[in-house]
């Protein structure tokens, strides 16, 4: 427990950094409430009580002279006690919640002690769903990746013999482990489909794992998904998605002067301009307006099938074709994934 207690203070002031929002005692704050969060253990009434834990180490503290901030952080560090519980109310106590979970789960993964079907002895499935309902209810903007890499690092450094895999597959093992809990929230609270949670997850590569964001994309693609016109043009997407995908794009980049006919450099000029809009739009968190520029190329995605021969005998002029509909298919993977998404209509 000494171990866990100064892993968990450690990894509460790299948070704490990373989520201060200009108060500038954040860190110590956390850092010494961790510090402290698990001394009444030991004590008679806690071994007694054990429900009391946390809330007489928020008594203990202001007993002892530490500051409100500290001993309120250890008073509600255990929360959320059930899934649907109470959670922290504090950013101190909601920073130091998400640290000590972190560190359970990076210290369970880490020598191979995962949940597998019914079987969560260590209720891991619960820690991971309070970590997701902080992060959401308390709208906590940061990269949750960068918090689990510190979280397995410093376990490791504490010297625990670990699974034989890489430090990225760890981390991805942990991280994929969380998103379980994120599709489930994401389905039981927000009432999402599916295949938009898939559509925003698999697209996520190597950004920051903003889970705030993900949800904010989720919503803007469902909504976008009951527009009359966005089965028609997921329809196009797809089909010059698949076309991509089948025909094996070369890598080369589009030549406008190998264009044949006027759809082509009409779809041409659609995606740059789009581009441009879209690129802004999905810095300033603007998805609606995001996905409003995709709809947009609808006209000229249906005007490049309804007018052009992709697969031309003149094989320069194909991949040229191939090219410009690989731009089609960056240009919306750039926000989503939209080869999960299901055609709703009839």
């Amino acid at each position: 427990m000494a171990q866990k207690q100064e892993r968990v203070k450690k990894l509460t002031g790299f948070v704490a950094a990373h989520l201060s929002s200009g108060q500038d005692d954040l860190p110590s704050i956390c850092e010494r409430a961790a510090a402290l969060a698990k001394a009444d253990l030991v004590t008679g009434i806690v071994g007694e009580f054990p429900e009391l834990q946390g809330i007489m180490g928020g008594v203990y503290a202001l007993h002892d002279g530490e500051p409100a901030a500290v001993a309120q952080a250890i008073r509600e560090h255990y929360l959320p006690k059930t899934i649907e519980g109470e959670l922290p109310r504090t950013l101190a106590g909601q920073v130091l919640s998400l640290a000590d979970r972190l560190d359970s789960i990076a210290a369970f993964f880490h020598v191979g002690v995962v949940p597998t079907g019914s079987e969560d002895p260590f209720a891991l499935r619960r820690q991971a769903t309070a970590v997701v309902r902080i992060v959401l209810e308390a709208d906590l903007r940061a990269d949750l990746a960068a918090f689990v890499d510190r979280a397995r690092q410093l376990v490791s450094d504490d010297g625990f013999k670990g699974l034989p895999d890489s430090t990225s597959q760890g981390i991805n093992r942990i991280i994929e482990f969380i998103l379980e809990r994120v599709r489930h929230y994401c389905r039981v609270v927000h009432l999402l489909r599916d295949d938009v949670i898939e559509a925003v997850l698999k697209s996520l590569g190597n950004r920051p794992l903003d889970l705030v964001d993900l949800v904010r994309k989720m919503k803007a693609l469902e909504a976008v998904t009951r527009k009359p016109e966005f089965d028609a043009l997921l329809v196009g997407f797809k089909r010059a998605h698949r076309l991509v995908e089948k025909e094996e794009w070369t890598r080369a980049a589009v030549d406008p002067t190998l264009f044949q006919h006027a759809a082509e450099s009409d779809l041409h000029r659609a995606v740059m301009e789009a581009r441009t809009l879209i690129e802004e739009s999905i810095a300033a968190g603007r998805y609606d307006r995001t996905l409003d520029a995709l709809i947009e190329l609808k006209p000229s995605i249906d005007g490049f099938f309804s007018a052009v021969m992709v697969n031309a005998e003149d094989q320069t002029v194909r991949r040229n074709r191939l090219s410009l509909l690989k731009d089609v298919d960056e240009l919306f993977a750039s926000f989503a994934d939209f080869s999960q998404i299901m055609v709703q209509g009839g």
